[in-house]
């Protein structure tokens, strides 16, 4: 197979993905499709989806295949249809979609696994800290129930209680120094001061605290802003936004639509939206 120029058709793409019962499986994509929602996603540590299953993290997939054949995945089914009822045998059990996966060409491992992806690699302390974003309501959840023991609860009510969580968090990880910096003032933004900082990494995370359904128009509103607003920090490489409460909003998953490199005038940076 020639990776520098692979055949348009036909693609297929099947994985095991956490809280799924089977897999989930996509057929007869060109490769263009096949690179745009799927390789590319995967190489830059965005969400993607395969058979109309969102994968938020490469790390909720525990198995992936993808295959290239000759053909589309309607002539396999057909030609195993056809020696089913030759056999005399009424097959109900056998996945259709999964037979150019088992028959097909491997191509996993070059197109995911190999070669020089450096450029669209997420940097693996970047990646941490979207790990840590991504989990942080399971450390909430538990410091919450400290009164049992006759502590103290920490309550997070609104943004701040996120912030102040996250920062601590970051700091018993990250090696590089985490701040709560002010920017300058621009574009005659009332509030000029970012969530979290980290100068090293060039990255930048802005808390969004849902408190209901209508919340939906203000986070579209002050995604727009805030990447004029963040462009203007010199060191911007990754903006992070991480969503709490995201499950309140009347369609959380739209926003993940708005993961991927972004352009202010001059300034080049890939934005990440964490659902928590």
């Amino acid at each position: 197979m020639n990776f520098e120029n692979p055949p348009q058709l036909y693609w297929h793409c099947s994985a095991q993905i956490s809280g799924s019962k089977g897999p989930v499986t996509v057929n007869d994509l060109p490769f263009s499709e096949l690179k745009r929602t799927i390789i590319d996603p995967w190489h830059a540590g965005s969400p993607f989806s395969i058979g109309g299953a969102i994968v938020r993290s490469t790390d909720n997939v525990s198995q992936i295949k993808i295959t290239w054949t000759n053909e589309p995945q309607r002539a396999f089914a057909e030609r195993h249809n056809a020696s089913m009822r030759a056999s005399g045998i009424g097959d109900l059990a056998t996945d259709r979609t999964l037979l150019p996966i088992w028959n097909g060409e491997d191509c996993t491992f070059d197109l995911l696994f190999s070669g020089d992806h450096s450029r669209n690699k997420v940097q693996p302390d970047v990646a941490l800290v979207e790990q840590i974003c991504r989990r942080l309501p399971y450390t909430a959840r538990i410091l919450a129930q400290r009164s049992r023991k006759g502590k103290g609860g920490y309550s997070i009510v609104d943004e701040y209680d996120v912030q102040d969580l996250l920062h601590g968090i970051l700091r018993a990880f990250i090696k590089y120094s985490v701040q709560e910096d002010p920017l300058p003032k621009v574009a005659g933004a009332k509030s000029s001061r970012a969530d979290i900082s980290i100068e090293e990494m060039g990255v930048l995370v802005e808390v969004k605290f849902v408190r209901g359904p209508d919340d939906q128009k203000r986070l579209f509103d002050e995604f727009s802003q805030d990447l004029i607003l963040y462009a203007k920090w010199p060191y911007l490489r990754n903006l992070i936004f991480l969503i709490y409460n995201s499950d309140d909003l009347r369609d959380p998953e739209a926003f993940e639509k708005l993961t991927g490199p972004k352009q202010v005038d001059d300034k080049k940076f890939d934005t990440r939206i964490v659902l928590a």
